[in-house]
């Protein structure tokens, strides 16, 4: 059976465009800025605000986070589909930006300020709605700028910049917001003595966050502005076709590649699981851990840190051994120092609150070293995918990056939003009460909070693992599939590259 030549190139004069200097760099780069802090305050603070001071009950803050999410995971794809078949002005890209910038601020602003007085079916409504249009208005927003980031070079080192400076902000972003979090509005007073159940202080905090979301976005999009126009435009035949039907059926061609199918469930697990421990990351900090707030800034700090250092370390370890063995191992001593130490405190082998190991110990074992683990699964799972498309186009005889890497996000996010609502049904399970205090929360409490956490991170990254086992595609038979295309399509090498490819 004969393959299908690969689609030609959207025609663009590369030579003419300057080269890419370091403040347009910058620029595009701040962008990222804002999804690491919508981020931050949809996956670290939301959960929280609603079940633990509002009173919304866990299952139904888990429905609504896990509706919003989904409603995400479909978008996505879909939004970068449109964005390669706009022809405009202003680019394909930079009309998404300037659309999004506004409604992502007022969305994110009002999921954190409901009107008092909601009833649990009114809180969880407020939520569903409001969560569902944030993430929407990231969407809008992300898909189209990521994409932009790889058309500004076509160079591969300079991607890598590119890259690097996408992940540098995001981090930054995180960090920025849970240190504003912590070090300004959580801030204990005589009435709340744990900052993070006041309720007055997340509509100020989401204030903020959004305004600097929004400048982030519009300042990226304008200060990148002037590269549209060197880069490709949208492909008048691809704009002719209905899109719906054809992405449908290439994200079920994609699940019939062996090594995207085990790719694809061994890194829905690993989010899973993610989702569980940042959902429930703050109720065990503040009820289980029982930590203050300027404990619970410091694990931040120390296992932000440990992800840098973890990204470089991996990045070599990469470079020695393969791929799947690097993620293997990294997700293996991440569940371990996630979900053990919890056990062991309930056993009674893990150091007394009162003794002055609890605390150091704590930080370094579910902070430093977790995090630094996890970095393997970052440094690995893209750099996998990115060989599974290859082997893709060595069956099906065309490229379809696209395809793979939609899937892969539609399954990121929905796996974290499976995550939360496994996350509300726990708290729901141990009947943790809302607007309760440390002092006041029951033994009994507090042990199926932390046998609940660790049994699902230990399940969920068991399974996970269990598929990479059966991960086949190792160094060497990628440079056989290279050679392959290679020598079928000479311009491979040179295509997988360069835009709209």
């Amino acid at each position: 059976m004969s393959h299908p030549p690969t689609p030609p190139l959207a025609h663009v004069d590369a030579g003419a465009a300057p080269p890419l200097d370091r403040p347009t760099k910058f620029w595009y780069g701040l962008g990222q800025l804002a999804e690491g802090l919508v981020h931050e305050g949809l996956n670290l603070f939301l959960f929280f605000y609603y079940t633990s001071v509002l009173g919304l009950s866990g299952a139904l803050a888990g429905q609504a986070i896990l509706i919003a999410l989904l409603v995400d995971a479909v978008a996505d794809p879909l939004v970068g589909v449109w964005s390669d078949r706009l022809a405009s002005r202003f680019g394909r890209r930079h009309p998404f930006l300037y659309l999004s910038a506004l409604p992502l601020g007022i969305c994110f602003y009002f999921t954190f300020a409901p009107p008092a007085g909601l009833t649990q079916a009114g809180l969880f409504a407020w939520l569903a709605c409001f969560a569902v249009l944030t993430r929407v208005a990231t969407a809008l927003f992300n898909v189209p700028h990521l994409a932009l980031g790889a058309e500004l070079s076509r160079d591969y080192e300079e991607r890598n910049q590119i890259t690097a400076l996408q992940f540098f902000f995001e981090r930054a972003g995180h960090g920025l917001a849970g240190m504003a979090a912590f070090l300004w509005y959580f801030r204990p007073t005589a009435q709340y003595p744990n900052g993070q159940l006041d309720p007055a202080a997340y509509p100020q905090m989401a204030l903020v966050i959004a305004v600097a979301m929004v400048i982030a976005v519009v300042l990226s999009a304008w200060r990148t502005q002037a590269r549209a126009r060197f880069l490709a435009p949208a492909d008048p035949q691809a704009r002719t076709r209905s899109f719906g039907s054809a992405a449908l059926g290439d994200m079920i061609d994609s699940l019939r590649n062996v090594s995207f199918r085990v790719l694809f469930f061994g890194v829905l697990f690993t989010y899973v699981a993610l989702g569980v421990a940042t959902a429930l990351s703050i109720h065990l900090g503040t009820y289980f851990w029982r930590v203050s707030t300027d404990h619970m800034l410091v694990w931040g700090i120390a296992a932000g840190f440990a992800v840098f250092a973890g990204l470089g370390f991996w990045t070599r370890v990469a470079q020695k051994l393969d791929k799947r063995p690097v993620f293997v191992l990294g997700l293996a001593l991440f569940t371990i120092f996630t979900a053990v130490p919890p056990l062991l405190l309930l056993a009674g082998l893990f150091p007394a609150r009162d003794s002055a190991l609890y605390l150091p110990l704590w930080i370094l074992t579910t902070g430093v070293i977790a995090q630094f683990s996890l970095a393997a699964t970052m440094v690995t799972g893209r750099s996998m995918m990115a060989d599974v498309t290859d082997e893709d186009a060595l069956a099906c005889g065309r490229r379809r990056e696209g395809v793979f890497f939609g899937a892969a996000s539609f399954s990121s996010k929905a796996a974290f939003g499976i995550g939360s609502q496994i996350a509300g049904f726990c708290i729901s399970w141990v009947r943790l009460a809302p607007n309760a205090l440390p002092e006041e929360v029951g033994p009994e409490v507090v042990r199926g909070l932390g046998l609940t956490f660790g049994i699902s991170i230990f399940a969920l990254c068991g399974l996970s693992l269990a598929f990479f086992t059966r991960y086949r595609l190792t160094r060497e038979r990628h440079a056989l599939v290279q050679a392959a295309l290679a020598a079928r399509e000479p311009g491979a090498a040179v295509a997988r590259f360069a835009p709209d490819a």
